[in-house]
């Protein structure tokens, strides 16, 4: 598991290095494309720009926000105008099986899925792009590409000005698991409700 951690940053580390010389702009314009079509996530610049010091960490999980949300519009448009055969153009036929597991997870759990899907590490822009493919609610997509992804950002500037670099060594697992523990306190949320509401009839 470290010697793939490593050899994803090592692939990584020349474009982060590119997109970091821009600053806060860089962050912008890597959150707003890896939503929609670029397979290098904004974790790793944005955690360079908090190591190297920044001001106010809380301004970078605001425009990591706004960027990943803006760009998983432009992931929406491209499904819902594009349709399934761009969509295998543009991530290859390898995205085919996870593109079905979204597309059945859209159909279960609607908005639930871009919740999950910005909080967690998955690859954000296969649910984007599956968003327009299902003709999701346009407004329901982007409140919840929104809060999903200032709960990831802002959460975890919450944690590492709380308790340093141990977050940042355990960013994914930390993210991974918060997503799991809303997919489970949505279900305990939906059985109480549903038992409440059947008691009530």
């Amino acid at each position: 598991m470290h010697e793939l951690k490593e050899a994803v940053i090592s692939f990584c580390e020349p474009l982060v290095n590119w997109f970091a010389s821009l600053g806060e702009i860089g962050l912008f314009l890597l959150a707003f494309i890896e939503s929609s079509f670029f397979p290098i996530p904004p974790d790793f610049l944005y955690i360079t720009l908090i190591l190297k010091g920044a001001t106010n960490p809380y301004a970078l999980a605001l425009i990591a926000t706004v960027g990943s949300t803006l760009g998983a519009v432009l992931g929406y448009g491209l499904g819902y105008f594009g349709g399934r055969p761009i969509i295998l153009k543009m991530l290859g036929s390898k995205i085919e099986p996870t593109l079905a597991k979204a597309e059945k997870f859209f159909e279960d759990y609607g908005s639930l899925a871009m919740f999950i899907a910005a909080f967690t590490p998955v690859p954000f822009k296969v649910f984007t792009v599956t968003g327009g493919l299902s003709k999701m609610n346009l407004t329901g997509f982007v409140i919840y590409s929104f809060f999903g992804r200032a709960g990831r950002f802002f959460l975890f500037t919450y944690l590492f000005v709380k308790y340093g670099q141990v977050i940042i060594d355990n960013f994914i697992q930390i993210t991974l698991g918060l997503g799991i523990l809303a997919f489970v306190a949505y279900f305990a949320w939906r059985f109480f409700s549903l038992k409440s509401s059947s008691k009530n009839q």
